[in-house]
């Protein structure tokens, strides 16, 4: 009985292996014979055809960010980071203006992104996409961190202007309220 399941299971085996083989040369001598490449694209030289609802690698168009963190927000991984100045006056010097606010930092870590397409939803302004690039790559994880303000890795000289803009917005508002408490003053005494 269990000599008959054994050569059952090998003939089983054998057959699966025959079928699938058959498939393989009926593939090799398409190719040979009629030049038909039906199952490999050469990647570098070719790309395969990418649906239009593709959600691949993250763009930004910072003119249209309010900086109102609702990508960040809904995101379920945590991936997207930003940091800013809200307000239209723009106090930020050298940072990336949107409209009322002006980002120092609004990068994504495709380490941990699950390209879900949530973070698209629920911005107001419909400045961030998921667009058709699929091809991110790096050889060090601290690379796989992008910032969409320059659409390049996330650098150390990214994270200085970060810092330096960190104290730059503390300076700003101690001083805009140095001016608030003085102008009030002035008003209790006249």
């Amino acid at each position: 009985m269990a000599l008959g399941k054994y050569f059952s299971d090998i003939f089983s085996v054998g057959k699966s292996i025959g079928i699938g083989m058959g498939i393989t040369l009926k593939y090799f001598i398409e190719s040979l014979l009629f030049k038909k490449h039906t199952c490999t694209i050469q990647y570098p030289r070719e790309k395969d055809v990418i649906p239009e609802r593709h959600r691949g690698i993250h763009f930004l168009e910072t003119e249209k960010c309010v900086m109102c963190w609702k990508c960040a927000d809904i995101c379920p991984v945590d991936c997207i980071y930003i940091e800013g100045v809200r307000g239209a006056d723009g106090i930020l010097a050298g940072g990336w203006r949107g409209r009322k606010a002006t980002l120092a930092k609004f990068t994504v870590d495709y380490t941990v992104c699950i390209f879900c397409g949530l973070c698209e939803e629920p911005c107001p302004t419909q400045c961030i996409h998921l667009g058709p690039d699929y091809d991110y790559h790096a050889t060090d994880r601290r690379m796989m961190e992008k910032n969409l303000l320059t659409d390049a890795v996330y650098t150390e000289e990214d994270e200085m202007f970060v810092q330096w803009a960190r104290q730059e917005n503390e300076r700003l508002r101690a001083l805009a309220g140095q001016a608030h408490g003085g102008a009030g003053a002035k008003e209790g005494s006249g």
